[in-house]
């Protein structure tokens, strides 16, 4: 989604969900969450936020992961005592993993979303797909990019280490603290991915919302599916 950035503020289109999200943002600031930006509120069709300095990384460093499971950590902890507004309207994807909704997952940890100061992750941005949700979904996204929990092909293409999954996914889950079976994980990762097809599909697709259509239109579709396809048929091999 579009942003534009000036005089230290970043402004983003607004929707339907961006009162339930400000509301989860000013909590973090309250409880002094540091790893995501502060709501500066809403004007003229725009959600105003705060701007904090950081790059994504392409870095392929194991030692990554355990940070990223420790900022995701951080950030579900951060989220006790959150009350959401009695009339949230969370942009849920169609298909979200709902079997139990843990915390407001961010639903988007993926590489452009994630900044890092130097090697270290720092915070978490674009916050407009935040969702009550299982805290695993979360680390499926994280681990779909850096582990990675996609075809070699696709990894390669971000320089992505495809030897030792196991073990980076390992890294992730205990940076996480993440008591949860390798074969169970996995199993919710694909249906997580599930989801990602299932949103392209309904919103680009069919409710032709702007950038979801866009990207359905250059084959988001078929590239989830064939990440897809290649996880369920890697799945006891990762485990």
């Amino acid at each position: 989604m579009s942003a534009v950035f000036s005089d230290g503020v970043v402004r983003r289109p607004a929707g339907a969900w961006t009162p339930a999200v400000h509301a989860l943002l000013r909590h973090f600031e309250e409880v002094g969450f540091d790893g995501a930006p502060r709501a500066l509120g809403v004007e003229d069709g725009w959600e105003l936020l705060s701007y904090i300095e950081g790059e994504p990384s392409s870095d392929t460093d194991d030692r990554l992961l355990p940070l990223i499971g420790a900022l995701v950590r951080r950030m579900h902890d951060a989220q006790v005592g959150f009350a959401p507004p009695p009339d949230a309207a969370w942009q849920t994807m169609p298909g979200a993993v709902r079997d139990r909704d843990e915390v407001i997952c961010h639903n988007d940890v993926l590489r452009g979303n994630v900044l890092f100061l130097g090697a270290r992750p720092v915070a978490l941005v674009d916050w407009e797909l935040a969702a009550p949700g299982p805290r695993a979904v979360d680390l499926a996204a994280a681990a779909s990019y850096w582990v990675p929990l996609r075809s070699d092909d696709d990894a390669a293409r971000s320089g992505m280490p495809t030897d030792r999954r196991s073990e980076r996914l390992r890294l992730l889950l205990d940076g996480y603290g993440l008591d949860l079976e390798p074969r169970a994980f996995l199993d919710l990762a694909i249906e997580v991915r599930r989801s990602w097809h299932e949103a392209y599909r309904v919103w680009g697709g069919i409710e032709r919302r702007d950038r979801w259509a866009q990207a359905y239109d250059a084959g988001r579709c078929d590239y989830i599916a064939a990440n897809l396809d290649w996880l369920c048929e890697n799945r006891e091999r990762i485990a």
